[in-house]
């Protein structure tokens, strides 16, 4: 049981790991690499499957060797680790024939995930073992869980999965409209980067991959929470305050100004309440009120997978701000809610 835990949890990691390695491979056989050696790649993979699970580093910036950090990483980049592991959770189960085999595969693919990093760290880029354990061990055993277990969820539940697709779905769209309104600013940037053939696969992929992120950024714009590219930087409908930006061909889609009229896009945020209050009104109280909960909790985990560090001190802050996102998001929410519960008691007082 333990041999088939530790060989399927490696089998696991592969498939994130195998599919970095060949894009990194091809990149340092037509880009090259300062250090001209040929482990540069594998380490690279290492690192880019180490960042797929959503795992920061620490970053020894040259040639002045100063201190960054990079956590705002591509939330897209998590379906492939959490495909590898609900994978090998279900293999492991069938095999193992009980559940601590899943477990301790689960314990395995956290170990391996360490081991990992420990080998692949140098003095310019490390992923610190204490932040591996702290964001691998939720991740593995949530998705462990998820994987063998068949259940239906409950109606707070079915109710919140609904709000955020409602709600990051919509900011999708926005930032579609966004895009193909400045598709000309898209295509300076991309002429900018000059990527070349292969430069600009990788750098499709990584867009696709940070698509996630760009949608809660652009649901703090449109709700007025707002959110940075930088230190002392806010971009919202009431205040523009932006410095020099990453040369990405999606960041066309920044707004130019301040614009007052964006913040009807809000309204999504108070529609979103009032249709789960009104869904709920033949329901139990305890319905709506384990949904608001839930909602609440999750603004700040949406808030804090959504925002991190971008390398150098100067994008020190990428993202919704931590407590301003969740704040405006719940009082927009909870209005939806109130007008669906106050309007009929005023039809009824009227009458």
């Amino acid at each position: 049981m333990f041999l088939t835990a530790i060989a399927q949890s490696f089998r696991s990691i592969l498939i994130t790991f195998i599919p970095t390695a060949v894009i990194t491979f091809l990149a340092w056989a037509i880009a090259g690499s300062a250090y001209a050696s040929t482990t540069d790649p594998f380490r690279g993979a290492a690192w880019i499957t180490l960042g797929a699970h959503a795992i920061p580093f620490n970053l020894a910036i040259p040639p002045s060797g100063s201190v960054g950090w990079f956590t705002y990483l591509p939330l897209g980049a998590l379906a492939l680790p959490a495909f590898g592991i609900g994978v090998g959770a279900k293999r492991t189960l069938e095999r193992g024939g009980s559940e601590i085999a899943v477990w301790i595969f689960s314990a395995c693919y956290v170990m391996q995930l360490l081991l990992l990093s420990l080998l692949s760290s140098n003095e310019d880029v490390k992923a610190t073992w204490y932040w591996v354990i702290a964001f691998a061990t939720p991740l593995t055993f949530l998705v462990s869980y998820i994987a063998i277990n068949q259940f239906r969820f409950s109606a707070p539940i079915i109710y919140l999965l609904k709000i955020w697709a409602l709600l990051l779905g919509f900011s999708g769209v926005l930032l579609g409209i966004s895009l193909l309104v400045n598709l000309e600013t898209v295509h300076q940037l991309t002429t900018v980067l000059q990527p070349g053939l292969m430069g600009g696969l990788l750098l499709l992929i990584l867009t696709v991959l940070y698509l996630p992120n760009f949608f809660i950024s652009t649901l703090a714009y449109i709700s007025g929470a707002g959110f940075a590219i930088g230190l002392e930087t806010e971009i919202s409908p009431f205040n523009f305050e932006l410095g020099k930006i990453p040369a990405l061909p999606i960041l066309g889609a920044l707004p130019t100004g301040e614009h007052p009229w964006y913040f009807l896009g809000s309204l999504s945020v108070v529609l979103a309440g009032a249709i789960v209050a009104y869904l709920t009104l033949d329901s139990a109280r305890m319905v709506l009120r384990q949904t608001i909960t839930l909602f609440s909790l999750s603004t700040v985990v949406v808030a804090f997978l959504g925002s991190g560090a971008l390398i150098t001190t100067e994008l020190g802050t990428v993202g919704p701000s931590l407590w301003k996102f969740p704040l405006i998001l719940i009082s927009e929410f909870l209005l939806g809610v109130g007008l669906i519960k106050i309007l009929p008691m005023i039809r009824f007082r009227l009458k």
